[in-house]
């Protein structure tokens, strides 16, 4: 099933001051004076049940984030504004396996994760529902392998990344909900979560 996320602005509007300019590191010492600028449009697929999830996946693993992010973002020139301007950012941070409970992997292996977001001018601009990946912080991802490069996404953005009990995750200043690793409330899956903390022992 697909869903059509649409964001609080559009990517033209909220990323028109973003001009081309020195890449910035993709990680900071604090989210205290970070604004989020929450935009564009994505589709992605959502999962209604746990065995939806763990029959889309390729690898369902425990696992911490052991760097800071890097980023990569891409600019274009727009005609309408008459500079270039941010359409897209990634980050790409390394997760440590620590359980594996689906897929080929082995405790130890170390794998490159991906997320629609970046801090670009001292804003926290994104594309996904999901905090920022923050070296130290340890959660359950439910992963789909990139078809072109080595690196992971976690399923359905939000719905693919789930807190591991007990874990102790870096602060979060920029959610409602910070323990849940996602912005709002309404966008974590419980569902889901309770069917994974009743099937197995994370």
């Amino acid at each position: 099933m697909m869903k059509k996320i649409t964001a609080i602005i559009t990517v033209l509007a909220a990323c028109a001051s973003l001009t081309a300019c020195n890449k910035a590191p993709g990680n900071v010492q604090s989210f205290d004076d970070i604004k989020l600028v929450r935009t564009g449009f994505a589709n992605r697929r959502v999962f209604e049940d746990l065995a939806a999830l763990e029959e889309h996946v390729d690898l369902m693993v425990v696992g911490k984030f052991i760097d800071d992010s890097e980023q990569n973002e891409r600019y274009r020139y727009s005609e309408f504004f008459g500079k270039d301007i941010l359409y897209f950012v990634t980050s790409k941070n390394t997760i440590e396996v620590e359980k594996v409970l689906i897929g080929n992997a082995n405790i130890g292996d170390t794998l490159q994760i991906v997320q629609e977001y970046g801090i670009v001018d001292g804003d926290l601009v994104t594309f996904s529902d999901l905090t920022p990946m923050q070296k130290g912080d340890e959660w359950l991802f439910f992963l789909t392998k990139d078809s072109d490069s080595d690196v992971y996404y976690c399923a359905g953005d939000s719905d693919g990344r789930y807190p591991v009990p007990n874990a102790e995750n870096e602060p979060m200043p920029l959610s409602d909900c910070p323990d849940l690793g996602v912005y709002d409330e309404q966008n974590f899956m419980w569902n889901i979560y309770n069917e994974i903390l009743e099937k197995y022992d994370i």
